[in-house]
């Protein structure tokens, strides 16, 4: 599974950045998701800032900013 994180500007909806997450990091997204069964590739889930904040240790990199609005999306390889 691919997942990639997008950040939408708040006022106008478009799309700022994209961040790709590193592969095998299915379970690790599972726990801070809260999944009990596995995305089949082609859903989309709103994040809280927490759970950003926890996708960014995955990712090993920062990137929240209180002007956007994020989504995990899952995607078949």
């Amino acid at each position: 599974m691919k997942y990639v994180i997008e950040a939408f500007d708040k006022e106008t909806e478009f799309l700022a950045f994209e961040v790709e997450l590193p592969e095998g990091c299915d379970s690790q997204i599972s726990e801070i998701m809260g999944w009990a069964t596995t995305p089949r590739g082609e859903e989309g889930y709103n994040l809280s800032a927490n759970q950003v904040a926890a996708i960014e240790k995955v990712a090993g990199r920062q990137f929240y900013d209180n002007s956007s609005i994020f989504q995990l999306t899952c995607n078949i390889d």
